[in-house]
């Protein structure tokens, strides 16, 4: 059987378990999430009890439907709605959830994990939101020629603060690791560059022009433009700039040793790299464009799907 066809039947079988039997045990210790899972949309987050939110379709795409986003607690055969929200940028602080709410005009929200006490704290369009310390960061995402846009800004948690703006850059890919904020430059060919939290030591890491990057360990894995979308690593001070592989890679995510990539060279099949010994292999290929990568705990959330590689 061909590897495209035995590994849609896996996930066809996986699917099945994701529905029947896997919700009542993957997520039944605390999850970590890497933090490109802000790259990628922030499309799902675990809670430290190991209770999973993430967004889902409702309905049929071609007559109205939209995603909202689920709830599903560890031992529960059945996620349950929460918010009929349509949102992006899923993250946790507390006892809330704070979100992008694409229902109203991208504004940051937050409720409880219930879905109670849903209050707007933010009055600027926000993408790629993520929680750091007692912080809100996100890009100030307009989808115009506006000027400044896009601009990366910090927010405290409760919303009763005007929003700190980091820097005049025009921002992608916006990713935290300790207390640098890492981002694409739009506003220098979107090279590299990093910020700390404090808006403060702002500098180029590379020269080479990027698509899509990832942050892990003191190491940035990137899509890299400039040598034909090939799939490269350097580290976060600049040094030690490594070519992984001749693949051409769009979406990038890292976590437990492995770095999973949207592989454009292979009908944009999800593959990952072993970082230990450079092996590469074929996660899945469903036959569908690129998608964003979502890594919690030692599971995938991919095209609506949950499952273990």
């Amino acid at each position: 059987m061909a590897p495209t066809a035995l590994c849609k039947q896996i996930v066809i079988v996986l699917l099945i378990l994701w529905l029947v039997i896997i919700p009542a045990y993957i997520f039944a210790v605390p999850v970590p999430s890497p933090p490109a899972n802000t790259a990628n949309n922030g499309l799902a987050v675990a809670d430290n009890d190991g209770t999973l939110y993430y967004l889902d379709l409702t309905g049929d795409i071609y007559a109205g439907g939209q995603e909202n986003i689920y709830r599903l607690r560890p031992g529960e055969a059945r996620p349950v709605t929460i918010s009929t929200d349509e949102a992006w940028s899923l993250t946790i602080s507390g006892k809330y959830l704070y979100y992008s709410n694409w229902s109203d005009q991208h504004h940051i929200y937050r409720m409880q994990f219930d879905g109670t006490e849903k209050t707007k704290i933010g009055s600027q369009p926000a993408s790629q939101l993520t929680v750091v310390g007692n912080w809100l960061v996100y890009i100030n995402w307009r989808n115009d020629n506006s000027t400044p846009s896009n601009t990366i800004y910090k927010l405290a948690l409760d919303g009763q603060s005007e929003p700190q703006k980091l820097c005049d850059d025009q921002a992608e890919n916006l990713t935290i690791a300790g207390n640098w904020v890492y981002y694409l430059n739009a506003s220098d060919g979107y090279k590299l560059y990093k910020i700390k939290l404090d808006g403060t030591s702002r500098s180029k890491i590379a020269d080479d022009q990027v698509l899509f990057m990832a942050v892990a360990d003191n190491t940035i894995y990137y899509s890299n433009y400039s040598d034909n979308q090939k799939l490269y690593a350097i580290s976060t001070n600049g040094q030690g700039r490594t070519k992984l592989t001749d693949d051409q890679a769009g979406f990038i995510n890292v976590a437990n040793g492995f770095v999973y990539f949207t592989n454009t060279s292979a009908n944009h099949a999800l593959y990952r790299i072993n970082l230990n010994n450079h092996n590469q292999q074929l996660v899945c290929d469903l036959g569908i464009g690129p998608q964003p990568i979502i890594l919690i705990g030692n599971s995938v959330y991919y095209n609506r799907l949950f499952f273990t590689p």
